[in-house]
C-alpha cells in the first residue's frame, strides 16, 4: 500500500503567512498543517492565506484544523482567508456545514500559487 503524498508550503511575506497544503490532508498529514497555522498565529502576522487549490483529500481531522484556525485568527485579530479547493474539497466544506462559516475566497487571478517555480508539484 502507498503511502499518500502530502507536503506543505510555508511563504512569509512580511506580516502575511501563506501556506499551502498539497495532497491528503487527513490524520496523518493535519498535525503538521496545524503547526504551521499555530506558528503563523504566534508570529503576530497581520494575514493568513490557506491556499486549499493543491489538495486532492480532506477528511475531519482536516475539517477541524481549518475550524480551529478560524477561531485563533478571530482571537488573535489576524486576517484569514482560505482559498478554494477542488470540488471533492469543497464537497467537504458543503457538507460538514464550514463553507459557510468559514472565510473562503475564491482564487485571485494575479497571485501565484506558493508552489510557484521555485518549488516542485506536489509529490
Amino acid at each position: 500500500m502507498a503511502i499518500p503524498s502530502f507536503d506543505l508550503r510555508v511563504v512569509r511575506n512580511g506580516r502575511s503567512v501563506h501556506i499551502a497544503p498539497c495532497g491528503e490532508l487527513d490524520i496523518a498529514t493535519t498535525p503538521e498543517l496545524e503547526r504551521a497555522l499555530t506558528d503563523a498565529t504566534a508570529d503576530s502576522v497581520e494575514t493568513i492565506v490557506l491556499d486549499l487549490r493543491e489538495l486532492s483529500f480532506m477528511d475531519s481531522t482536516g475539517l477541524r484544523a481549518l475550524a480551529q484556525a478560524n477561531s485563533r485568527a478571530d482571537e488573535r485579530g489576524v486576517a484569514l482567508s482560505i482559498i478554494r479547493g477542488p470540488r471533492q474539497i469543497e464537497r467537504v466544506l458543503e457538507i460538514s456545514g464550514l463553507g459557510a462559516i468559514l472565510p473562503l475566497v475564491d482564487a485571485p487571478s494575479e497571485e501565484p500559487r506558493a508552489s510557484a517555480s521555485s518549488s516542485p508539484p506536489c509529490s
